[in-house]
């Protein structure tokens, strides 16, 4: 455990427009559990790892949708300011290029009304590709608010902590700590042995070096996907849903996600879910934005689902 006084460096980033500050972040403050991506009054808190040190960042607008402006304070002061910037845009997906999504869904009247209700929607991301791993393994064929809940138990376990004016902020837990984790301790949590003996599984082979999650960003889709699924536990949902959410490679698409299916059956207003087949048809016709136009439809729904008044 660490802990810090509170002095503070700031810092400003300019996104590129549009960029909705509140709804992109208000995702993290519709279900209760929550564990490291935390919102709340206006403002996003974060703990970020530069090297072997801990930081806090806390991210709130100051700008407008189409003139945005974050205001970032890292605690405590001693931060890379090119590297808290650099996490902080990615997390957040600030230079996104939104231009030619919203160009194609335009020729769809369906969809150009769901980009006027979420317009300046970016699709956060993970800061490493391990946390985007770690979380796809979790929500296998389960409910996206138990996950929450399982995953919260596993940060508390294996993450680190950071105290800040006297409240505790948690790390995501690194692979170092989950390859050393035995599969019946991660069992007491929650989750099942076989998830567990996946996500050490996988812990183990990035500690030893068997395994470059960040080198793969640059990999062809298909070759990410060739290597990973043979890896135990590791299907193709599991590395799609990674690759979107850890890679930000959008021309990925987790097609058979319940989630996003569902997400289409009320869009379409079908009577009946639609197949995998059907959703990754539909979303084809997005080419390399198909993952983005996935995570709209999804958050649509969510969005209808949990309304704005259970906001925390």
């Amino acid at each position: 455990m660490k802990f810090f006084i509170a002095k503070q460096q700031t810092l400003f980033i300019k996104p590129k427009p549009p960029f909705n500050f509140e709804l992109i972040t208000s995702l993290y403050s519709r279900f209760p559990v929550q564990s490291v991506d935390l919102f709340s009054k206006g403002t996003y808190e974060r703990v970020l790892r530069d090297k072997d040190k801990l930081f806090l960042v806390r991210v709130k607008s100051v700008g407008s949708i189409e003139k945005p402006r974050l205001q970032v304070e890292v605690f405590p002061k001693g931060a890379r300011k090119k590297f808290i910037e650099n996490k902080v845009k990615w997390i957040l997906g600030t230079d996104d290029e939104l231009k030619g999504f919203y160009k194609i869904a335009q020729s769809d009247e369906k969809f150009a009304k769901l980009i006027k209700s979420l317009y300046g929607l970016r699709a956060p991301r993970t800061p490493t590709v391990f946390e985007a791993l770690i979380i796809a393994i979790t929500e296998q064929q389960i409910a996206l608010r138990v996950a929450l809940s399982l995953r919260k138990r596993l940060v508390e376990k294996y993450g680190e902590t950071l105290r800040i004016k006297g409240k505790k902020y948690f790390t995501f837990p690194k692979p170092e700590a989950l390859a050393q984790a035995k599969p019946a301790e991660i069992r007491k949590l929650g989750l099942s042995i076989r998830k567990a003996e996946y996500m050490i599984g996988v812990s183990q082979k990035v500690v030893q070096r068997e395994l470059d999650l960040e080198k793969m960003k640059t990999w062809k889709i298909d070759k990410v996907l060739d290597n990973l699924t043979r890896i135990r536990g590791l299907g193709p949902w599991t590395v799609e849903y990674m690759m979107c959410r850890g890679m930000g490679r959008y021309e990925a698409l987790p097609a058979d996600d319940i989630g996003l299916r569902i997400s289409l059956t009320n869009f379409l207003n079908e009577k009946k879910r639609v197949s995998e087949k059907k959703a990754r048809n539909f979303l084809d016709h997005f080419g390399k934005y198909r993952g983005y136009a996935g995570f709209y439809l999804i958050y649509a729904y969510a969005f209808q689902k949990y309304p704005q008044e259970r906001l925390l």
